[in-house]
């Protein structure tokens, strides 16, 4: 099937497209930024009976604080997330791993929903969502729920959103002044291909020299889904942050990744590389909280 010959169908609001989905008729399938979809339908992956084009709907595309939250619209380009003043100063990972999906065309098209719905391992912002304990809303015609972002993906491609439903908002903890934040990836390009491996961190410090009070790791392609690192994050409060201890806490990651061999790279080389970029990562946020 080439793309041309199916259907397309561009809804004037969301109620519209959430009305669309009630059809159980017919497969629908969500296209904005198209960075990934087309290419997985050319892939012969999730082909859809009709396209729901909802570039236009500018009502989910926002960033905004509200109550003790950032809600980010699902339509929010990397772009939007990279540029962000709000999200530099309170969700600095998320920003860094805007700044890593592909080239700058990508990220000017490319959404949050998107990377979000497409639901790969190796997505880039999910690990950066996953540090920032983001929920997902998901709206049907009838009601909406609130999901754990650690509930949401169920497999490679696949989630808990159900066939009524589209993901409406994306709501994120905001960072605290004593919190930092950073993104590694490791891809065979910089910045313009598929993560073999990538990590998200955010740390606490506390007033002593190196002290962390809490920390969350959480990494992608190495597993069906994104991880977090349970037994690396306690390791983080143990004591200071000194060479010896984020030497021992990216040795501990080789044992919680789980990752497969594929035409990108072997199993092997996906758990050193995740050891290596936890360590590097530790390593530079040690250096910009002392930098502060």
């Amino acid at each position: 099937m080439r793309v041309s010959a199916i259907d397309m169908v561009s809804p004037k609001s969301v109620e519209a497209c959430l009305f669309l989905l009630g059809d159980q008729d017919k497969t629908y399938r969500f296209i904005a930024g198209g960075t990934d979809a087309v290419v997985r339908m050319k892939d012969g992956i999730l082909r859809p009976s009709v396209w729901i084009n909802i570039k236009h709907l500018k009502t989910l595309r926002y960033i905004r604080e509200e109550m003790n939250e950032i809600h980010i619209g699902p339509l929010t380009t990397h772009t939007d997330i990279a540029t962000s003043k709000l999200l530099q100063e309170k969700a600095d990972v998320l920003v860094e791993a805007a700044k890593e999906i592909g080239a700058i065309q990508m990220q000017n098209m490319g959404t949050i929903g998107g990377n979000i719905g497409t639901a790969s391992p190796a997505g880039d912002t999910l690990p950066a969502l996953f540090v920032l304990d983001a929920k997902i809303e998901l709206s049907s015609l009838h009601e909406s729920r609130i999901i754990p972002i650690r509930e949401f993906f169920t497999g490679p491609g696949k989630t808990v959103q159900k066939q009524d439903e589209m993901i409406t908002a994306i709501r994120i903890v905001p960072q605290t002044e004593n919190e930092i934040g950073i993104f590694e990836k490791l891809g065979p390009r910089k910045a313009q291909s598929i993560s073999i491996v990538n990590v998200a961190i955010s740390l606490k410090m506390g007033m002593k020299p190196r002290e962390c009070l809490s920390g969350k790791i959480a990494f992608g392609s190495v597993a069906p889904t994104i991880i977090r690192s349970a037994k690396c994050e306690k390791m983080l409060t143990l004591g200071p942050l000194d060479d010896v201890a984020i030497q021992d806490i990216a040795g501990a990651a080789w044992k919680e990744v789980m990752p497969i061999s594929d035409v990108r790279a072997s199993a092997k080389y996906r758990r050193s590389m995740a050891s290596s970029l936890l360590e590097r990562g530790l390593y530079r946020l040690i250096e910009r909280w002392e930098e502060r």
